[in-house]
């Protein structure tokens, strides 16, 4: 460990860690008293590795439980935050409240690579790709656990699980306070709102919340926001035997995102995101059941961009700025043409008009209906098996992303299988994989083998090895963006075009894992070793070659005057293509240690080996690489949070996250490392009926913190500030 990073990790609460073993040598015996059933149930069996319910010493992959008590221990306030926590994660805020989360980097602000679940409802976007976080409703109170898979999934869960997959499991409304009210303020304006009303009737248990949320962002950025949502969920028990589940939800959200730069000077998103999910689920026998669930996730951004007329780009130009405001568009037009052109001369001679020009990042209109099937089975003694099978729609439509007036649509079909076998009462066999079918596509398959060796019940090994892809999303397969000239029917510019067919990109990733569970300690740990091997990236990068719009024109001179114009905006155009290749070895760790029900420590540790090259750019016909892929990843990741409750009801807590310097691709830049330490204080009242908790949450204590944009052309970065919220929060 380099001498720097030792003297930030000196900035560890370590004072707080002290007090939690001081309380625990000086405790009453009542107030230590520990039991199995007690970790166990902070520490429930898990089901996201294998669709099958297991304990985590079962599991063929490396994952991570965020449980109750570390949520309610973190001073996020948001699940991104949250995601801090897992070994090899990189949370990233492009804007005060639009979030990209990804596993061992390489990733855009709108990472393509990670599946994401709620209680089984995919929300990964099937136009543009990612995962629309800012329209996730979804209060940190209603959730259970969140179960993270670090690594490839795909033999249970399909395409896009291929960097990981975040599945969040949430309460059941009849475990959940007939009436929460919360609210938080703080920084930048902050405001936060939620309230929710849980009730039975009859058979039928049933959540009604709501929210709304606005602040300011980030201090330097104008990237205010505000939002409001409104969801149903319900469970309607028909019989001992059948169940059905709905959840229903929408949510609207207004965002500042501007840049000052030609093509984002005052960006405002209007975004809406609605969904329906239904489940209907049978137990046929004890070891025997049946389940069919479907879901409508709906979409929306609009984010066009009314850009200022062409003659007043030119009087914003810093160049000009000493001339008087009359003459810098004829100035300015001399200058591109030789002395040729006033600037009347050069809207006629480029058959231009001096309009406001039209420009969008991302508006789009998407949808995606799933349908699946499955049925778990014991068939025979120590062989438990899921197996399904799933349909899917996915439909998006944006003119300016596109350049299509009808929707594109892409169907999907999959079949899929993952057995666990007692081969003998301390070997354990995982094998599975998903056979998928996409619409344009050659099928893909996606298998997964593992074995875990019990050496004893406290300790296993376990060695597993997978294949995954990810399906090229229907943007990346269409991409037509462009910057207009007064209206859409007016192309100018050409910022991003697809060129070619794409095929998935492969991750094939090995691991060697040991995974302890010493219950009488309190203590859970799990180690990993892992190769991964990516092949046929999908990357993104400058072709030079690729020529704008000639607009008509066949004169010469004009049509290299209306090249320079162009280069104002952008030469050439980004393209996709396969070609990166990336290896990555690494270790990782994570313990967490609960000595008694009132302490926790948990820490988690990534060291990232990183090698492999990528397309970056081809001028003249001649490629350009990038041969270091270490310089978009972080080689480091740490993470640990403390914390400890009192006998007043007072508890403390804190919590460390570093990450090591990285590049983000897409609209990001390179980045120094980020290093943040949180401090929560919580005071739990009872009152008849109910409870109250008021909370100072600090966060960022001791550093100011580039994030995602740090670029010196660009005076409006993310700088993470230090931060104060008071939150207080009533249940009765």
């Amino acid at each position: 460990m380099s001498h720097s990073i030792y003297r930030k990790f000196q900035l560890i609460p370590f004072g707080l860690i002290f007090v939690i073993f001081y309380s625990t040598a000086n405790s009453s015996d009542d107030n230590l008293a520990f039991t199995e059933s007690y970790f166990y149930d902070d520490l429930p069996v898990v089901l996201s590795a294998s669709r099958l319910s297991q304990a985590q010493s079962d599991t063929p992959t490396a994952m991570t439980v965020i449980d109750r008590k570390m949520i309610q221990a973190s001073a996020a306030l948001n699940l991104p935050d949250l995601l801090r926590l897992v070994p090899g994660f990189t949370v990233g805020f492009f804007s005060g409240t639009s979030t990209t989360v990804s596993y061992h980097g390489h990733a855009d602000e709108y990472a393509r690579d990670m599946q994401v679940l709620i209680d089984g409802r995919s929300i990964y976007d099937p136009l543009f790709g990612g995962i629309p976080w800012t329209e996730i409703y979804l209060s940190l109170d209603e959730i259970l656990r969140i179960e993270v898979i670090r690594g490839p999934n795909a033999a249970a869960y399909g395409s896009n699980s291929y960097a990981g997959v975040i599945n969040i499991v949430t309460e059941h409304p009849a475990d959940l306070p007939g009436t929460m009210l919360s609210v938080t303020t703080g920084y930048e304006k902050t405001r936060y709102v939620e309230a929710a009303y849980s009730d039975s009737v009859g058979k039928l248990d049933y959540r009604l919340s709501t929210s709304y949320k606005e602040g300011e962002g980030f201090d330097n950025r104008d990237d205010s926001s505000r939002a409001k949502w409104l969801k149903l969920d319900s469970d309607y028990n028909i019989d001992i035997n059948n169940s059905i589940r709905t959840t229903v939800g929408a949510a609207y959200g207004n965002y500042d995102e501007g840049l000052p730069s030609l093509l984002q000077t005052e960006r405002e998103l209007d975004n809406q995101y609605n969904y329906q999910f239904i489940e209907w689920n049978r137990v046929l026998s004890e070891k025997s059941k049946v389940s069919l669930q479907f879901y409508h996730n709906y979409y929306s951004v609009d984010d066009l961009n009314h850009l200022p007329r062409l003659s007043d780009q030119i009087n914003s130009l810093d160049d000009l700025q000493g001339f008087d405001e009359s003459i810098r568009a004829d100035l300015f037009a001399a200058a591109l043409s030789g002395g040729v052109y006033d600037f009347d001369a050069l809207l006629s001679a480029l058959n231009l008009t001096d309009s406001p020009m039209l420009f969008s990042w991302i508006g789009l209109k998407s949808h995606r209906y799933d349908l699946e099937f499955e049925h778990t089975s014991e068939p025979i003694d120590n062989l438990r098996v899921a197996w399904g099978v799933g349909a899917r729609h996915d439909r998006g439509e944006s003119y300016f992303l596109l350049q299509e007036d009808e929707p594109i649509s892409r169907d999907l079909y999959r079949l899929f299988l993952n057995a666990e076998f007692y081969a003998s009462p301390s070997t354990v066999i995982n094998a599975g994989g998903m056979l998928e079918k996409f619409e344009g596509k050659d099928n893909v398959f996606s298998p997964r083998l593992g074995v875990n060796y019990h050496l004893s019940p406290t300790s296993t090994f376990r060695i597993s090895g997978s294949r995954a892809f990810r399906m090229p999303t229907i943007y990346e397969d269409n991409a037509h963006l462009s910057v207009y000239l007064g209206s859409q029917d007016d192309e100018l510019n050409t910022w991003v075009i697809n060129t070619e067919e794409l095929d998935p990109q492969q991750i094939e990733r090995v691991e060697l894992g040991y995974f302890g569970n010493f219950t009488e300690y309190g203590v859970n740990f799990d180690l990993c070793l892992f190769h991964e091997k990516y092949s046929n990236i999908i990357d993104q990068y400058i072709h030079f070659d690729i020529a704008d719009p000639d607009r008509g024109i066949t004169d010469e001179l004009a049509l290299e005057v209306l090249d320079q114009l162009n280069r104002l905006y952008q030469r050439g155009a980004f393209t996709y293509t396969n070609f990166g290749e990336v290896e990555i070895k690494g270790i990782e760790f994570e313990i967490d240690f609960r000595p008694t029900n009132r302490d926790l420590i948990y820490m988690g540790l990534s060291y990232l080996d990183i090698s492999g090259n990528e397309l970056k750019r081809i001028k003249d016909g001649v490629p350009s690489f990038r041969e270091n892929a270490a310089e978009k990843i972080p080689k480091r990741t740490f993470s640990l949070i403390a914390s400890h409750s009192f006998d007043d009801g007072f508890s403390a807590s804190s919590a460390y996250y570093f990450i090591d310097e990285m590049e983000w691709p897409g609209e990001g830049d390179a980045v120094p490392n980020f290093s943040r330490l949180d401090l929560k204080l919580n005071k739990h009242i009872t009152i008849p009926r109910g409870n109250i908790d008021i909370s100072l949450i600090l966060q960022n204590l001791h550093n100011e913190n580039f994030d995602f944009y740090h670029n010196d052309r660009i005076a409006a970065h993310n700088v993470w500030e230090r931060r104060i919220y008071l939150q207080g929060k009533a249940s009765f």
